[in-house]
């Protein structure tokens, strides 16, 4: 049974198949070879994606672009450029700053990274910061909705 299944991992891994589709059909392989019942695989499947927190993600990420398309983020973002646009190195200060905000509004960092990322990203590279800066300091400020909860009434 186990040879069979690094079979055919090295069989798909030869043909260029990707890693996630390879490690699935080495396990049907696998439940194949020891005569269990195919339905087994089916419900382990059912079970893995049937997850709460999964299903968050797609709505965190509708919600951001909810937010940057009703222009809740580009107001943030001219609010925290008022406070600290002034001076030398305020935008990356000020996208810091709007994460924060929204974060704090959100409680999601997908969600921050989505809105506000958008926005202040293609900023960034446009007033010459590198590619990777913009995106590690978007990824990063996201990052703060982990730490800055949401209030509760």
């Amino acid at each position: 049974m186990t040879t069979a299944m690094l079979a055919t991992m090295v069989l798909c891994f030869a043909l260029s198949v990707s890693v996630a589709v390879s490690i699935g059909l080495a396990s049907l392989v696998g439940i194949q070879a020891s005569n269990a019942h195919m339905l087994i695989s089916v419900k382990e499947m059912f079970n893995a994606i049937n997850k709460f927190p999964l299903a968050a993600i797609p709505f965190f990420i509708l919600a951001g672009n909810l937010m940057e398309t009703g222009g809740i983020s580009r107001r943030l973002v001219e609010f925290a450029k008022s406070i600290v646009g002034g001076v030398q190195g305020g935008l990356p200060m000020t996208c810091v700053l709007t994460c924060m905000i929204f974060a704090a509004v959100s409680g999601s960092s997908v969600a921050t990274t989505f809105a506000i990322g958008a926005i202040l990203i293609p900023a960034l590279i446009k007033h010459g910061y590198p590619t990777s800066y913009a995106a590690a300091l978007q990824a990063t400020s996201a990052e703060l909705g982990v730490i800055i909860r949401p209030r509760s009434r």
